[in-house]
């Protein structure tokens, strides 16, 4: 098995749905290459540059090398073939397996020949590189590390949590070269896989968040965990330091030995002391070195993993009053305790992604204070793995912890050992309780639908791989009238569609109206992993709010005030000039504040709403040549009717002019720099408007962004899903009126009228009203009657199965349905960006799958 770290799964080859992009900015050749991972390649072989490197040869495009790495699930071998097919200069195989045709190197172990390139690559980073490990939190205290720091620095980090041997070169090789602070988490499962990441990494600074229990089964104790971890700090020598637990005796024995300066984040003497102030039922007020912090987490654990991260910004050089709106802001990733609250008031909290003892206990405790004293607490769990001998021992101790915080009820989901010591424990500590035993996921959903009721608390705790993270969704689904569902796995599709028909060029994602209405930091934070560029957004506090988020990407903000310029210097954004008056103001700005200042400059050349002219070019450069402090890195443009083709003379003109600025540029010496011009309509229709990169927005969800385009994005999925539910289903006879004002009257003898609970308050367009359909149980069904401000109301005469309870798809894709939503917006007068927009983000829960 390749991936041995905690998120271990089908990812190499071409069947697995790999979640690691290519690795970019090598500035390597294939002979090169060759020489870093010890192949040989016949003389004469072409120095052809390469792009990337991949292990998914699905996502292979030309000019990169593909890395044939076996896996639990696929042999990367099989897919060679393919990967040459897709472009690849170069495949990387095992001695003796080459495919029949095209470039190999042969090597002994693809795997080692990875990690020998990013050992390479990292060998070039000048900047500060933080290694991040420990029995659990690494993610946590990474991504919390990562916002704090991008206050300050420019900084990459792991995306996700890419700390197995296969996703720490990943990580390594993806980060630009620019950067100042380089943050990397490395996990292990077995002995002897450290020193590998150590290679690697060979960090400056080291940060240790504990010593647990997880893998101990399979690292022998906790005395053995600490020394494995701990090999990832052998080259770390003083003055430079390594952030440990001040409280963790498994560590004297390495603290007299160790070269390094010895920190410590606990125990009697930590870096910066910490106290919780007060802790309200959704986070927590945190007292700092003096300065008083909100933390938005009521878990223990986690509010422990994010003072490691203070801790060790403040070492590197984050002050501690600069921490407070970073930490207030900070976003949590997928399924760290995710609190999901239905109107009728059932909580569910979601931490189903780990399971080691102590993030069960801690999860247990932050659940029973978050939870409504008037309803009862259930507790779903799914045990946890390779604990050795240690295993009915810690199970025991979450049984009793569970009846002392007062569950009322266990529903203990699989067939891990320990998971009966937990009920027996549990039920022994509260005899009045339920305790419920099932074998699968399908009969816990079951199960939950009979125990939980409004004002309950639900927590579900589980390994990643047990599958309760669709259990909660589901619970969630069921009792949640109205969500918005993100298909994170559709939009990875599509953005390889993207590149598929146009290689060799960058991607933005313009994530502009909070990522159109979804939910812009969790999203921005999961494009990391999805191998785009860049990110686009249109406002100052939304690129914040992303770099808060821990995103390192390139962010470009499209639409800025002279006043926000300290801001986006403070979050190391890239500025969008789009008048001579605004880059007087911004310019002046930057030279006040000494910092260097990204620009890139928009030309209207045709839009005729922002943007400086053609004629004006000139102007710009002299205002450019005198700052000190202001880089021009890239120039734009926007395509005003790249979606209609009788205009198609008209984009071919601002393409022209564009082309002009470009040469004018490029005369007075700026050559190097980021040329875009294509959102989707652009990026589709008009090739040679691809330039250097392309700003994708609604083509991120599958959807056209005009009529003209619906052909082309066929193959596009859809990545959305507006769903709701039947509340109440009656039978109308010939000439009742339906709605307000009776628009509506019932023309057949009788008619079967369902009661949606979504309006024009959630984002349903009013002007569906008496025209607009909707899907239940696959079948597409009138609105009938005024769409109301809480409600709509819908004819089921074609669909008499239907019952009460049952989904509404009022636009997108679910459960096999699909209603377009440009089909939506054009029967309510409207566009499919709108209709996306204003669907309510405090009425309607995001719900987000497929990641």
């Amino acid at each position: 098995m390749i991936d041995s770290g905690p998120r271990a799964g089908p990812e190499v080859g071409g069947a697995g749905g790999s979640r690691y992009p290519g690795a970019m900015n090598l500035g390597l050749d294939v002979p090169a290459l060759a020489a870093v991972v010890g192949a040989r390649v016949a003389p004469g072989t072409p120095e052809t540059p390469i792009v990337s490197l991949r292990i998914d040869s699905r996502s292979v495009q030309p000019g990169d090398v593909f890395f044939a790495l076996r896996g639990a699930q696929a042999d990367g071998h099989a897919y060679a073939e393919q990967a040459l097919r897709n472009g690849a200069v170069a495949v990387v195989v095992e001695r003796g397996r080459a495919p029949a045709t095209g470039l190999a190197l042969e090597v002994d172990d693809p795997l080692a020949a990875l990690q020998a390139a990013a050992a390479w690559h990292r060998a070039r980073f000048t900047g500060t590189v933080v290694a991040v490990t420990g029995s659990n939190g690494k993610t946590i205290v990474k991504d919390a590390l990562t916002a704090l720091l991008s206050t300050r620095f420019r900084v990459a980090a792991t995306p996700g949590s890419w700390n197995s041997q296969v996703g720490v070169p990943l990580a390594v090789l993806s980060a630009p070269m620019d950067a100042e602070m380089y943050i990397f988490e490395a996990g292990i499962s077995a002995p002897g896989e450290m020193p590998a990441h150590a290679r690697i990494l060979r960090p400056d600074v080291g940060v240790l968040t504990n010593i647990g229990v997880a893998h101990i089964g399979s690292l022998g104790s906790r005395e053995q965990t600490a020394r494995e971890k701990l090999a990832l700090f052998q080259g770390i020598v003083a003055p430079r330091w390594t952030l440990v637990p001040g409280d963790e005796p498994q560590l004297s024995a390495w603290t007299a030995t160790t070269e390094s300066s010895v920190m410590y984040h606990s125990g009697p003497a930590p870096v910066l002391r910490w106290e919780i102030v007060e802790a309200s039922r959704t986070s927590t007020l945190v007292r700092l070195a003096g300065t008083t912090l909100e933390v938005p987490t009521t878990s223990p654990h986690l509010l422990q993993d994010v003072m490691v991260a203070a801790q060790a910004a403040f070492l590197l050089g984050v002050p501690v009053s600069a921490m407070g709106e970073v930490l207030a802001a900070f976003t949590f990733p997928s399924t760290r305790m995710e609190h999901w609250r239905s109107p009728e008031g059932l909580l569910i909290v979601n931490d189903a992604c780990s399971a080691d003892p102590l993030s069960v206990q801690a999860a247990v405790r932050a659940t029973a204070q978050a939870a409504d004293p008037a309803g009862r607490k259930v507790f779903v769990f799914a045990g946890m793995r390779e604990l050795g001998a240690d295993e009915e021992r810690q199970h025991q101790l979450v049984g009793r912890l569970a009846a002392e915080q007062g569950f009322g009820a266990l529903v203990a989901v699989g067939d891990a050992p320990g998971l009966g010591a937990t009920c027996s424990a549990f039920a022994a500590a509260a005899p009045g309780a339920q305790t419920v035993r099932v074998a699968s996921v399908a009969e816990a959903r079951g199960v939950l639908r009979e125990l939980a009721h409004p004002g309950d608390t639900v927590l579900v705790k589980g390994p990643r791989a047990a599958g309760l993270d669709q259990v909660a969704r589901e619970l969630w689904e069921s009792i949640a009238p109205k969500r918005l569902i993100v298909d994170l796995s559709a939009i990875r599709e599509n953005i390889r569609w993207f590149r598929a028909q146009c290689p060799n060029t960058k991607i933005l994602a313009m994530l502009k109206a909070w990522a159109y209405g979804t939910e812009l930091p969790r999203i921005a934070r999961w494009m990391q992993t999805a191998a785009v560029d860049w990110i686009g957004v249109s406002a100052v506090d939304e690129g914040a709010a992303v770099r808060r988020a821990g995103v390192h990407l390139p962010i470009l903000v499209l639409l800025a005030d002279p006043a926000e310029v300290d801001k986006v210097l403070r979050y190391n954004l890239t500025l969008g000039v789009y008048s001579l008056a605004f880059a007087r103001a911004a310019f002046a700005a930057a030279e006040r504040a000494e910092r260097e200042l990204s620009v890139h400059l928009e030309v209207d050349t045709g839009m005729g709403r922002m943007g400086v002219l053609p004629r004006e070019i000139a102007d710009f450069l002299t205002l450019l040549r005198g700052s000190r402090f202001v880089r021009l890195t890239g120039v734009m443009t926007h395509l005003s009717s790249a979606d209609d083709p009788t205009a198609d003379d008209f984009t071919h003109g601002q393409l022209d002019q564009f082309d002009a600025v470009i040469a004018q540029l490029a005369a007075a010496g700026f050559t190097n720099l980021v040329r875009h011009a294509s959102a989707t309509s652009g990026a589709i229709r008009f090739p040679r408007g691809r330039y250097d990169m392309l700003r994708i927005g609604l083509g991120l969800y599958g959807i056209a962004p005009g009529p003209a385009l619906a052909d082309d994005v066929k193959d596009l999925t859809l990545a959305v899903a507006f769903v709701s539910r039947v509340a109440r289903i009656a039978v109308y006879h010939q000439g009742d009126r339906i709605g307000y004002s009776g628009t509506f009257r019932v023309p057949t003898e009788q008619m079967r009228v369902g009661l949606v609970e979504t309006g024009y308050n959630d984002g349903v367009p009013w002007r569906l009203s008496n025209a607009g359909k909707v899907v239940v149980r696959g079948h597409e069904v009138p609105i009938v009657g005024r769409v109301s401000m809480d409600s709509l109301t819908i004819d089921l005469s074609r669909v008499p199965d239907a019952v009460e309870g049952d989904s509404v798809l009022l636009f997108g894709e679910h459960d096999g349905a699909v209603l377009r939503p440009e089909a939506v917006a054009a029967t309510a007068g409207t566009i499919p960006y709108e209709l996306l927009v204003k669907v309510d983000n405090r009425r309607v829960q995001r719900v987000f799958v497929g990641d």
